[in-house]
């Protein structure tokens, strides 16, 4: 997967790269779903979907990522404004590395 990718020969992961980790693994886990949905495997396609349901209630839908509050359990849900501005600020997108 290509979070994986951006994450391995890291000498340390900052939490600048959150986000975008975060949001490639959506992608990925949404893209398979589109695969399995394609080749008929109804299986694949149930399982990817509760995934995918329980990524969003944590990590919300993706298109509010400021949206920042407790979810079941006070699990926290969406990203901070620290993680977003960590983010915009962090070294390795400043630099184009990612």
């Amino acid at each position: 997967m290509k979070a994986q990718l951006n994450i391995e020969g890291q000498k340390y992961l900052t939490s600048s790269m959150a986000i975008p980790i975060v949001e490639e693994l959506r992608e990925s886990l949404r893209s398979t779903r589109m695969y399995y949905t394609t080749i008929d495997v109804p299986r694949g396609v149930k399982i990817l979907e509760d995934i995918i349901e329980g990524f969003d209630k944590r990590f919300v839908d993706g298109t509010q990522i400021t949206e920042f509050r407790e979810g079941h359990g006070r699990q926290p849900c969406g990203y901070t404004q620290v993680r977003c501005v960590r983010f915009v600020l962090g070294a390795l997108v400043c630099h184009g590395n990612f």
